[in-house]
């Protein structure tokens, strides 16, 4: 009898919906019901979510964040805090503006990722 491979494995990463591709940028995100925004590196993100490196954050908890492109396009989401771990945490996402949405397409297409 086999037993199920667990968190971090090929199983485990299968669930998601969409590629995710390293990105290593530093973005502004802002947590509800916080009045300051950080900025943080966003290591890695897809058009289903995204994964912030170096922070905590509650778990559940609300942010929205944003970042400017090279052509001057802002770059908009918002989502939840959908897991943390030691190393960071990784966030669903509810909305994304057309420029986001663009800006990872670019990204698939650059690095050959296509996703699922």
């Amino acid at each position: 009898m086999s037993t199920p491979e667990l968190k971090g494995t090929t199983l485990y990463a299968d669930r998601r919906r969409h590629t995710r591709t390293p990105v290593g940028m530093p973005v502004r995100v802002h947590f509800a019901g916080r009045t300051m925004p950080v900025t943080l590196e966003m290591a890695d993100a897809s058009h289903g979510g995204c994964y912030f490196r170096g922070a905590s954050a509650p778990p559940s908890a609300r942010l929205a964040f944003g970042f400017v492109v090279a052509e001057r396009e802002t770059c908009l989401a918002a989502g939840r805090v959908l897991r943390v771990d030691r190393n960071g945490f990784a966030v669903i996402l509810h909305r994304a503006n057309d420029s986001f949405t663009e800006f990872l397409t670019g990204l698939s297409s650059q690095s050959g990722v296509h996703a699922a």
